[in-house]
């Protein structure tokens, strides 16, 4: 199969086709901003586009560093975008309907447990032998996404609690990411007999594909810590005044 294929999850097609269709019936009664439409649509369709293109046959085909980066997209930035979309009424009818039940201290592990156990070794290569194994991998790690983000997007945490929280995840995600970027041997053997591509050996491909990880949930969660910095200070100025 050519690099430049597509490979498809079908099922992630069907999900965002299912969630625009529900965020546009929700919407009927709580028109949302152009901007908050533009978060919905663009994390739907990142998780679509990233599991049904060319990026999905290199990422189970060829390159475990495009896998990884596939990974961190559904599951730090799509979610946070899709939830970002959402009006206050949509989040209080979702806080009615069972997200009143998520603590931060649960949806964090649950993001990190999501996070470690989808790249245990046994389960990547399951994953990548059987095919289908990518639906329950990637399944795990939105789902995971949703849980992590909702705390935030919901308000539900001040701005230090906030500030807390987002440097627990990020220090505790960080290590499988430099797991992989000072690695000396291959992790997955399904990419060690993989066809390679762009010259990159098995370890390098690792190497990178860690680095890659890594400068993305930095990017991401200093953007988040930033963003709440901005809110402690402005509440701090308003204080003074």
């Amino acid at each position: 199969m050519s690099p430049t294929d597509f490979s498809f999850e079908p099922a992630y097609i069907v999900l965002a086709v299912a969630a625009a269709a529900a965020y546009g019936w929700a919407a009927r009664s709580d028109p949302p901003s152009r901007l908050r439409v533009a978060s919905f649509a663009i994390g739907a369709f990142l998780v679509a586009a990233a599991l049904n293109s060319p990026l999905e046959t290199i990422a189970a085909k060829r390159l475990l560093l495009v896998h990884l980066l596939q990974n961190a997209l559904v599951a730090d930035i799509a979610p946070a975008l899709v939830l970002l979309g959402l009006t206050p009424a949509m989040k209080a009818w979702l806080t009615r309907h069972g997200a009143s039940h998520i603590r931060a201290r649960w949806a964090i592990l649950a993001w990190l447990a999501a996070w470690y156990g989808t790249h245990l070794a046994g389960f990547y290569n399951w994953a990548l032998d059987t095919g289908w194994g990518l639906n329950i991998e990637h399944g795990l790690l939105i789902a995971g996404g949703l849980l992590f983000w909702w705390p935030l997007v919901a308000g539900r945490l001040p701005a230090p609690a906030a500030l807390a929280y987002l440097g627990a995840a990020f220090v505790a995600s960080s290590f499988l990411g430099l797991a992989f970027i000072f690695s000396g041997h291959p992790f997955y053997s399904f990419y060690e007999h993989a066809p390679r591509l762009w010259g990159f050996s098995a370890i390098r491909d690792q190497n990178l594909g860690g680095i890659a990880m890594n400068g993305e949930q930095t990017l991401v969660f200093l953007v988040a810590i930033g963003w709440y910095v901005s809110q402690l200070l402005a509440e701090e100025s308003a204080q003074e005044r």
